[in-house]
């Protein structure tokens, strides 16, 4: 009996069952969930769900394209928005919502959507039936989520489901939410986060620089009038 026989044949099946896997994972290219951990949220949205008593939300590619977008846009940008096409860049829906947040992990973006009233009622609207899902991060590490919710055209209303529109501001200094939905017959409308203090006074500054600009032109300056006009507009203006 050859030694190296039953060594070579465990080779051989390690090789193999390498090879099947190997060509899974080609034959089935573009998985659904390619964004960074995608398939974690969408899990953790149907656990929520299942937790609360309602049905699974069912995958929808468009919907995923549509968030995924979103989501490498914010990341692009540093700013959390809606997307505004949202309306038209998905066909087959009578009601359609969507939340977008940032935040320094998966799970801390869904924490914090779970735990904002409005974000929360999204997650678990009983008239919603499909989602899709799509994360980006940006430069600086941080994680950028949109969820895209729909009820399809024709689908039968549910006692349960949500209003026309729902909107949620800013959760914490270090996460960011928005949510907001809409019916056929009223168009989406993003919902700003409250600007942080420190935005408020440099948004402040940059109008006192206009002012300071306006007061400028046509004027010598040296003048120590205009100098002092424009000290004064400074001071208010950051102020406010």
């Amino acid at each position: 009996m050859n030694p190296v026989r039953p060594w070579r044949q465990r080779l051989a099946t390690t090789l193999a069952g390498l090879l099947t896997a190997s060509l899974a994972i080609v034959l089935v290219p573009g998985t659904a969930f390619a964004g960074p951990n995608e398939g974690d949220i969408f899990s953790a949205v149907n656990a929520a769900r299942s937790s609360a008593g309602l049905p699974a939300y069912s995958y929808a590619s468009d919907l995923t394209a549509a968030a995924r977008g979103q989501a490498e846009r914010m990341a692009a940008s540093g700013e959390l928005y809606h997307n505004p096409n949202l309306a038209s860049e998905v066909g087959g829906w009578s009601r359609i919502g969507e939340n977008v947040a940032y935040a320094g992990d998966w799970r801390s973006a869904h924490d914090v959507l779970m735990n904002s009233p409005d974000h929360r009622a999204q997650i678990l609207d009983s008239g919603y039936t499909q989602m899709g899902v799509g994360t980006a991060v940006g430069d600086d590490g941080t994680f950028w989520v949109a969820e895209v919710f729909r009820t399809p055209s024709g689908a039968p209303a549910s006692s349960d489901a949500g209003g026309p529109s729902s909107s949620g501001g800013e959760a914490s200094d270090s996460t960011g939410t928005t949510s907001t939905g809409t019916s056929r017959e009223s168009a989406p409308a993003a919902v700003a986060p409250e600007p942080t203090p420190e935005q408020i006074l440099r948004q402040n500054i940059r109008d006192a620089r206009e002012k300071v600009a306006d007061r400028s032109k046509g004027r010598r300056n040296d003048d120590p009038i205009v100098a002092v006009l424009d000290f004064t507009a400074v001071m208010n203006a950051v102020s406010g």
